[in-house]
């Protein structure tokens, strides 16, 4: 349950003040209502890890750059990923992934796609497409954890 500004009910009690999310933009958190768009610890949520955390928090920081015409390849390039985001098609392969691969590319869109929304209530039909295309590489490797498929399936159903 959310109290309306995308933040879980009780979080704080769970987190300190500084592990709690920036605001979300009304039709965000109208639409992204599972306490999982909230979670900042689950490596699974869009911001619980390094990377979504990361990017949310910086492009915070820098509300006043975004626009109605910002996308989500604008985020990634202003972030400082265009080059890994660029250069990662390739297959992870078998054991633990390569830094900088295909994983943390995906991880990277999906974090700067949910960040665009969060923060604006928007997102740009190709970052909404390479969102899901990231969602589905960690689906495909992760063997389709319920975290992840929630966010496909919620994002999927986003229209704005």
């Amino acid at each position: 349950m959310t109290d309306g500004s995308g933040q879980s009910e009780g979080l704080e009690e769970d987190f300190g003040e500084e592990d709690l999310l920036p605001e979300a933009d009304p039709a965000f958190a109208a639409h992204f209502t599972d306490p999982l768009y909230g979670d900042p610890a689950s490596e699974l949520a869009p911001f619980g890890n390094d990377e979504g955390w990361d990017i949310l928090h910086e492009w915070d920081e820098r509300r006043d750059e975004l626009t109605p015409e910002t996308t989500v390849a604008d985020l990634i390039v202003g972030s400082g990923f265009a080059e890994l985001v660029s250069s990662a098609g390739v297959d992870p392969g078998e054991g633990v992934p390569e830094p900088g691969g295909l994983l943390d590319a995906a991880t990277i869109v999906v974090g700067a796609g949910f960040t665009l929304l969060r923060l604006t209530g928007q997102i740009d039909d190709e970052g909404k497409r390479e969102t899901l295309r990231a969602l589905d590489i960690l689906i495909d490797f992760y063997d389709s954890p319920p975290e992840l498929l929630l966010q496909r399936d919620d994002l999927r159903s986003w229209v704005g």
